[in-house]
């Protein structure tokens, strides 16, 4: 068995049950593949290795199913339990950034800077989602 190390960046998508359970996918283009990988309280249990063409399939899986959900009316964010599930995605992220390896050479300012700034932009990019607005 082949291990690939773990790419700095990637996209996450948390499981709705909690329980740090979650699924992210990283690309690794030297090798030709995307790695996708499930996750539980921090620990990879699991990953699938696609070539492009399998990635294609399962891009069009999701999209139908997408589809199939926004013609479904959709409920107030704190009827979704999705308030609870924004603070539990923060406290992750926040795990899972401070789990992540710096680059030699960047003083622990720079790599809390850093660290800091993708904190932001990811939890931004969260509400945006969730609750379809800007912060």
């Amino acid at each position: 068995m082949t291990v690939i190390p773990l790419p700095r960046h990637g996209q996450w998508a948390w499981d709705l049950r909690g329980e740090g359970r979650g699924v992210r996918v990283s690309a690794h283009a030297d090798a030709g593949l995307l790695n996708v990988s499930l996750w539980r309280e921090g620990i990879c249990v699991g990953t699938a290795q696609l070539l492009p063409g399998d990635v294609a399939k399962l891009v069009s899986g999701l999209s139908e199913g997408l589809a199939e959900i926004a013609v479904q009316p959709r409920l107030h964010p704190a009827e979704t339990g999705e308030s609870q599930r924004l603070q539990e995605l923060e406290q992750r992220l926040a795990e899972v950034e401070s789990r992540l390896g710096a680059p030699a050479g960047r003083s622990a300012r720079e790599r809390a800077e850093a660290v800091a700034r993708s904190a932001r932009t990811a939890l931004a990019e969260r509400r945006r989602r969730i609750f379809g607005v800007r912060p």
